[in-house]
């Protein structure tokens, strides 16, 4: 959208510049739609894409939401000159894995340096990620209102559950009621049931589609943490990169991290050819602050 038509006392004082408009009419220059491929999510940590912001983040959700907002300089038609535009940037389709890279190296202009070349930095200030990623806020309303329905059904299962609970009713013994009444149904019962299914598979897969290739049944917008890609050093150009990545096989016994609602589940460390053991509490402490490794690169797929 064009912020120089923000209001009707904006836009008639660049009517000048446009064109003859009666007085009880604002200019108003429609925001402009474009869809563009992106390969990644950017944390922006230093100022996002508007280089005037100046935003404390401590999260990686702040940082994504800076890095998707910004001002721009383009053409407008009505103006017929260059104005500056909020630009505004939302998912449109959400993929089954998303890889967020954290803006961690800036180039900083030295201009009372002798050759005013500038110099490569790297921002080493602490930003804390989950192990969980929720990606509802950064989808277009077309996405949101298909999360939504998944939501809103997962949510009112887990209503039932718990009243259920409550009520001390016996689950287990429900189902063998419904399966003693299954066995009962006609022919012609059953094959209204399939039918039934097949269409609400269908609806489930068209569902899906719309929201995104290879994503689960009934996705909810929420993306795991798998694996991390790790820098340690303050040079830009040197330093030491590792990979982190999540095991497959998992322990049953696996304990919640302390005052969180995270599972401390089994990761392995690469470094170089040596592969270490590791627990989630130490992968989420890979978010900066200090000379130890901090995050670089996150991978999140989709949560079944």
């Amino acid at each position: 959208t064009c912020d120089e038509f923000s209001s009707a006392e904006t836009a008639a004082a660049a009517s000048s510049d446009a064109m003859d408009i009666d007085n009880n009419t604002a200019l108003v220059e429609p925001p402009v739609t474009s869809y563009d491929l992106h390969r990644k999510l950017v944390c922006n940590i230093q100022g996002g894409s508007d280089a005037s912001a100046q935003v404390n983040v401590n999260h990686l959700s702040e940082g994504i939401a800076l890095s998707l907002s910004g001002k721009i300089t383009k053409h407008s038609e009505i103006l017929n000159r260059d104005a500056v535009w909020t630009r505004t940037q939302r998912i449109a389709r959400l993929p089954p894995v998303i890889v967020v890279q954290f803006g961690r190296f800036y180039w900083k202009a030295t201009p009372d340096s002798q050759d005013h070349a500038g110099v490569k930095c790297k921002v080493m200030k602490p930003v804390a990620f989950n192990g969980t990623f929720d990606v509802y806020e950064f989808c277009n309303e077309k996405i949101q209102k298909v999360l939504k329905k998944s939501r809103d059904a997962a949510a009112q299962e887990e209503e039932d559950r718990i009243a259920r609970k409550l009520k001390g009713e016996d689950e287990d013994e429900k189902m063998d009621i419904s399966e003693a009444a299954g066995e009962e149904e006609d022919d012609e019962e059953a094959a209204e049931m399939k039918a039934a299914i097949a269409m609400s598979l269908q609806t489930e897969e068209e569902t899906n589609e719309a929201v995104g290739p290879g994503l689960p049944a009934n996705f909810q917008g929420q993306y795991e943490l798998f694996a991390v890609v790790t820098h340690k050093g303050r040079d830009a150009d040197g330093g030491h990169y590792m990979g982190w990545v999540k095991a497959e096989k998992q322990n049953d016994d696996a304990q919640k991290i302390a005052d969180t609602d995270e599972m401390n589940d089994d990761w392995f460390v690469f470094d170089d050819d040596e592969v270490s053991p590791c627990k989630t509490e130490d992968v989420l402490k890979l978010k900066g602050g200090g000379d130890w490794h901090m995050s670089y690169l996150n991978f999140y797929r989709a949560k079944k």
